[in-house]
């Protein structure tokens, strides 16, 4: 493919059957924005925590009046690594359907590119793993449940891959679950699209920030669910049928799922409903592993 036919690839605004691409990402933004302000007015939280120096590097924790030992379902947002108009704080929806399952929700802000290199990122996205893991012990949770979209999903997999192989084995098992959404695990295509203008990756770099490429590292306690929209670009669906081949080629749990009726943008927007599909299937994923 030319550098075009690339950038199309890889673009999910052009992929909707909903709106076009010059007005998904707006009306996106829009209702993720709403929907936050709505949940921070009737959920108890703890905002803007600071895990490092800079100004993104902060956490916001919904569910405080919850019991100590409640599961926490941690999410990262996506972008691309660089799209400043997302920020967490435009991810609190996600906590309504959690809170009312006695599940708290931690959403985690990071710095982007191109004011950190992709590797500074990538460490930053660990700090944060790292802050959650101690919030974690320290509270008695009975386990964290990561999630990501996008981007985001990428970067929970470099979680689970690199930080896991740094902690010891009592701590890899508070981290139970790994919920990839509509991610991109093989960075190599984006070196062709104006993506790369803020992230500077050249091919040894896109490759080793590439889960994908990677030796996965195998951890006793911790499922994937690799998942994609029916909507998806076709490239994003490939990219997560063959992830999850690797996973498993590598006897990792890991179970992969196409959602139905949705597009990149509302398989993350309809998390705020309680009755939507993926909703309760990862809502009976924490429930399950926390029962046992």
């Amino acid at each position: 493919m030319d550098s075009n036919e690339v950038e199309k690839a890889y673009s999910p605004s052009q992929w909707s059957k909903r709106l076009s691409a010059n007005v998904i990402c707006q009306k996106h933004v829009e209702f993720i924005e709403k929907e936050s302000l709505k949940v921070k007015q009737i959920i108890s939280s703890d905002l803007n925590i600071p895990y490092g120096p800079r100004p993104r590097e902060k956490i916001d924790i919904f569910g405080t009046d919850l019991k100590n030992d409640s599961p926490i379902f941690i999410f990262i947002h996506g972008g691309y690594w660089q799209e400043k108009v997302i920020t967490k704080d435009m991810q609190s929806f996600l906590a309504k359907a959690m809170y009312q399952n006695k599940i708290k929700t931690i959403c985690i802000g990071y710095e982007l590119c191109p004011d950190v290199t992709f590797e500074e990122l990538v460490g930053n996205i660990e700090a944060a793993a790292e802050y959650c893991l101690k919030y974690c012990r320290r509270n008695g949770s009975r386990g964290m449940h990561f999630a990501g979209h996008s981007a985001g999903a990428h970067l929970v997999a470099k979680i689970f891959n690199n930080y896991l192989q740094k902690i010891p084995l009592t701590d890899q098992k508070l981290f139970k679950s790994a919920f990839l959404l509509s991610g991109i695990f093989d960075l190599t295509p984006l070196l062709k699209t104006s993506y790369n203008s803020a992230l500077k990756l050249d091919e040894e770099c896109a490759k080793k920030a590439s889960p994908m490429f990677q030796d996965f590292y195998r951890s006793p306690s911790s499922k994937f669910y690799v998942i994609a929209a029916e909507y998806d670009p076709p490239a994003f669906r490939k990219q997560a049928e063959l992830f999850h081949e690797k996973l498993v080629s590598l006897e990792i749990d890991s179970t992969h799922r196409i959602i139905k009726n949705v597009d990149h943008f509302d398989i993350i927007e309809n998390l705020s409903l309680e009755c939507f599909d993926l909703t309760k299937f990862i809502i009976n994923v924490i429930n399950k592993v926390n029962v046992n």
